[in-house]
């Protein structure tokens, strides 16, 4: 067991950040027979600003003026994570490169979810654990983006900035070793006298507490007190926190889950050559990432198989439309891939990097932004490219089987299931014999004792 001291005051290993995360998501299908969506929610925040304070009718000439109570959670679970740990990620330093990829990674994922109908966390959270093809089209088109953007990121002298969250002790402790660098930490850095900062602090803020103010006091905005009540507010901003906390103790995040087994097939001295510390190859060698994220994906996999082969609930599709694929998918993976990895995170990743403050998610934010233009403004002519045609009228990957190789497709979900704990078991046997530690240390340790820890 890990002592409870620790669960508060250090971070956690990602298995259990993935389990929070899979809790939050049972927590929310339970409620509301699906899984948790926050881009449209998201949007809707925008337009309240956009509305009632500048007047403006861009994002809102598609979406209403709205607050999504799972938002506000996460970055409000994230922000209890810093306090529990007493240091917040303001200390990192952030050249002014990296943060204008940050933005520009929050305008290409804003686009990319209005092409692909949902986030990295909608489609591979949510849409792997529903079995959903349209979400493994996503998944397997985005790949390569990713480690397109990485190389850019790399190019651009930025690499090393990707690394694990650690925290302040660790970064001052290591920041010195050549096979560590870490441009992020500089003992000279003041946050409060960072004037850009400042700037994003305040659009932060506005895009927080105005939709707030209105959710509580008016009836001028869906989802407000006045609308759904306290109740169904509760039970939303519940599963946010979960969904932050989760991500915010162990840097869970859907894009580095997915890059990490790559690293089994490249050698350190590839990271070491552009720059990316020896803890991320480490990091992404021993599969910690893919342990949280298949965590996340088989615990709510099996509750939904579990709820829908007892008649308690259905499978969600996480097409976004009446068939199972589209070529928005096609189209929106890539945009996704690259946004998340030039934010340093997903998009839910980026709300637990807020309540922790880290400097690049502030800056990925008026991004988000700017990325439903393209969207709001020629609504008609991308829907009409990107969900004007279906490719399958299959949903599923087990329905498909079934209907293209036999058998039936409760067989084949459960196969589905059996093949995703078959993922998750590897990661964590691959890990470990990297690691060569014993299970026991792989369960209990955080990145910071697994990676730094001398390999016997």
């Amino acid at each position: 067991m890990i002592p409870l001291k620790n669960l508060i005051s250090k971070q956690w290993p990602f298995w259990m950040g993935g389990l929070f995360v899979g809790l939050a998501e049972i927590l929310y299908y339970y409620n509301y027979n699906d899984f948790i969506g926050v881009t449209t929610g998201f949007a809707q925040m925008y337009v309240v600003s956009e509305k009632y304070v500048f007047h403006l009718d861009w994002v809102g000439r598609i979406y209403e003026p709205g607050i999504h109570w799972v938002i506000l959670g996460a970055i409000l679970g994230a922000r209890l994570v810093a306090i529990g740990e007493k240091e917040s990620r303001a200390w990192v330093e952030y050249h002014w490169v990296m943060l204008l990829l940050s933005f520009i990674g929050g305008f290409l994922f804003s686009f990319g979810t209005r092409l692909a109908k949902g986030c990295t966390t909608h489609h591979f959270i949510g849409g792997l654990s529903s079995m959903s093809i349209a979400s493994w089209a996503v998944l397997l088109t985005g790949i390569p983006f990713a480690f397109l953007a990485f190389k850019i990121a790399i190019l651009a002298g930025m690499g090393g900035y990707y690394r694990h969250q650690e925290c302040k002790e660790i970064a001052h402790r290591y920041h010195l070793d050549p096979e560590q660098p870490h441009p992020g930490y500089n003992p000279d850095y003041r946050p409060e006298r960072d004037i850009l900062r400042w700037s994003l602090n305040l659009f932060f803020a506005m895009f927080l507490l105005v939709p707030l103010y209105f959710a509580i006091f008016t009836n001028d905005i869906e989802y407000g007190v006045s609308d759904i009540g306290w109740n169904q507010i509760f039970l939303w901003a519940i599963s946010g926190l979960l969904l932050g906390i989760g991500i915010a103790k162990c840097g869970f995040g859907t894009e580095c889950s997915v890059m990490a087994p790559e690293s089994m097939l490249t050698k350190p001295e590839f990271y070491r050559a552009a720059g990316v510390p020896l803890a991320t190859y480490r990091m992404f060698r021993s599969l910690l990432p893919l342990q949280g994220f298949m965590t996340a994906i088989v615990t709510f996999n099996l509750f939904i198989l579990a709820s829908w082969l007892t008649g308690h609930g259905r499978i969600p599709n996480a097409a976004g439309g009446t068939q199972g694929l589209y070529w928005g998918h096609l189209m929106g993976g890539p945009l996704l891939g690259m946004g998340a990895v030039f934010m340093l995170g997903c998009e839910v990743r980026t709300y637990a990097r807020l309540g922790l403050g880290y400097a690049t998610a502030l800056a990925a934010l008026p991004g988000f932004y700017f990325g439903y233009l393209p969207y709001t403004f020629f609504k008609e002519q991308i829907d009409t490219v990107t969900f004007g045609h279906g490719l399958t009228k299959f949903t599923t990957v087990p329905r498909w089987a079934a209907g293209t190789l036999g058998g039936t497709e409760v067989t084949w979900s459960i196969i589905y299931s059996l093949l995703l704990i078959s993922l998750l078991i590897f990661s964590l046997e691959g890990g470990r014999r990297f690691l060569k530690t014993s299970w026991s240390s792989l369960l209990r340790g955080n990145t910071d004792d697994l990676i730094y820890r001398p390999l016997r």
